[in-house]
């Protein structure tokens, strides 16, 4: 009886082991068919528009670039009036595009009269059946009639601009 609890929970304890690491092995895992840009908190004043520009930079004139499905979200808070340290949740704002390559979209956001603090986010993911990864060129804006307030242009990862020398 003894020997049998004890095989039962060796094998619970194993199991639950295999699992865990597993799970731990595809969370480490990179997916490279999805990619998104997130840009913090920005107050946008009555006046101010908040713009994200998405650009596909493949393109190639002797192979098929598939489309990259690109969804841009605006997160809008405001002020909450009881408690003026708080954000309050009041709507989102989200558009979807396809983007071929070498094509670029810009989506707006123009503020109310009092001014919102807007989180942008940018969303992309690939046709699953490719196996390439994404990639995908975004930028924040935001503009005051004709005047560029702020500019967060997109940085590609690992960018290094002074490579080592050849050895």
């Amino acid at each position: 009886m003894n020997i049998k609890k004890n095989f039962l929970t060796a094998f619970a304890f194993s199991a639950i082991i295999l699992a865990f690491s597993t799970a731990v092995a595809f969370g480490q895992d990179e997916t490279t068919r999805t990619q998104f840009s997130l840009y913090g908190m920005h107050f946008v004043s009555a006046g101010q528009t908040a713009g994200i520009t998405v650009q596909n930079p493949r393109f190639s004139d002797s192979e098929i670039i598939p489309c990259i499905r690109v969804r841009v979200v605006f997160d809008i808070y405001e002020q909450n009036p009881t408690v003026p340290v708080r954000l309050r949740f009041v709507r989102r704002v989200s558009r979807e595009i396809e983007l071929d390559g070498g094509e670029a979209a810009t989506f707006n956001y123009a503020a109310e009269r009092m001014g919102e603090w807007v989180s942008p986010a940018v969303f992309a993911q690939m046709d699953p059946t490719n196996a390439r990864p994404v990639r995908l060129v975004s930028t924040l804006v935001v503009r005051q009639g004709e005047r560029t307030i702020l500019n967060l242009p997109a940085v590609e990862k690992g960018f290094d601009p002074q490579p080592d020398p050849p050895r």
